[in-house]
């Protein structure tokens, strides 16, 4: 059965088929150029974890200064052979999804950011709640907000185990710890997407990323 976990959020994409992995990749290489171009302006969504047993809290900010609004909202969480979750999507779950993966492909960031949790604070039980939790991390990877794609990313690898997503989330995870300069963590991570997926794409990545951490001596 699905355990309902409360969420507080402030404000939400999908990919058709495989191309949700190229578009993955796209993201995991030239990503990191495009983030390290954007200004030093703070764009922080504050997300914060905070498990207490059965109740997941992820706090998110609104992104303006140090104002930050949140509102509440319930995600439920899909555990292997749970069927709880809808399998069809609606017109509009469709319409927002791919609204929100416009801004990203736009590189506005912070929008899609913002789009995202509101996708999950609508559709909770959406069957795109999991893809929802990877491109919000990913957006905010994308502008430089590490920690929080870390939350994003932990939170999608602890309630979506069966997720479609869960390599590229983890290979994420472990881009974002060697960015906030977490290298026993990154290392730890890479490592699960070679044990876990050693013959996905994600694991070439994950090599090449190990790889450099090994010449830079980290």
């Amino acid at each position: 059965m699905a355990v309902r976990r409360a969420i507080r959020v402030s404000y939400g994409i999908r990919v058709p088929g495989t191309a949700l992995l190229a578009w993955t990749l796209f993201l995991l290489a030239p990503g990191v150029a495009q983030a390290q171009e954007l200004n030093n302006k703070n764009k922080e969504l504050n997300i914060d974890s905070q498990p207490e047993s059965v109740v997941q809290s992820v706090e998110v900010g609104s992104g303006s200064g140090t104002s930050h609004t949140v509102t509440v909202l319930s995600v439920v969480s899909r555990q292997p052979g749970d069927s709880t979750a809808s399998n069809s999507t609606t017109i509009e779950e469709q319409s927002a999804f791919a609204g929100a993966l416009k801004l990203l492909q736009e590189k506005r960031y912070l929008d899609a950011a913002q789009r995202f949790v509101g996708f999950l604070r609508e559709y909770s039980n959406s069957a795109l709640a999991d893809e929802a939790w990877y491109w919000l991390g990913e957006s905010r990877y994308l502008d430089r907000g590490f920690d929080d794609a870390v939350t994003a990313m932990t939170t999608l690898l602890e309630y979506f185990p069966e997720s479609a997503l869960a390599g590229a989330a983890r290979l994420k995870l472990g881009y974002s710890y060697n960015e906030l300069r977490q290298y026993q963590k990154a290392r730890a991570t890479l490592n699960r997407v070679l044990e876990d997926f050693p013959d996905d794409e994600t694991a070439v990545l994950a090599k090449v990323l190990l790889g450099q951490m090994d010449a830079e001596g980290h």
